[in-house]
């Protein structure tokens, strides 16, 4: 593994595993949707005039089947919606663990290694490492 990894893609990676957890779960539970619109509501009243509400809120009235879809997505959307994921902190799910995280960073790292060359949003291709 390469000893300077572009940090990004490394934390997008950790955040595509958090959210297929995420998945995993809302598949055998569906009433985490309901926990994360309380999640949403809370972030509303911090960031009222985000656009990311709005997203989220269309997004959680889907069905559960095309929620899962979106949170382990690989387009830009998908990407850059688990970045204000209300699902992370919605009750029920605990991402807080110091272990977990570590264990969660660690397979970012190796399958970020793995990757190799990226294209970015332009379609110009760069290095990971």
């Amino acid at each position: 593994m390469s000893a300077t990894l572009n940090r990004e893609t490394i934390n997008d990676t950790a955040k595509l595993i958090m959210h297929r957890l995420i998945a995993r779960t809302l598949t055998r539970d569906p009433s985490l949707v309901g926990r994360a619109r309380a999640a949403l509501d809370k972030m509303a009243d911090r960031f009222p005039d985000q656009t990311f509400v709005a997203e989220w809120e269309a997004v959680l009235r889907r069905p559960v089947d095309e929620i899962v879809a979106v949170l382990v997505g690989r387009g830009q959307e998908a990407r850059r919606l688990r970045l204000s994921s209300p699902f992370v902190v919605a009750e029920g799910m605990d991402f807080t663990q110091e272990a977990l995280r570590r264990r969660i960073g660690q397979a970012a790292k190796r399958l970020a290694a793995r990757r190799g060359p990226v294209a970015d949003t332009s379609g110009a291709r760069r290095t990971v490492a």
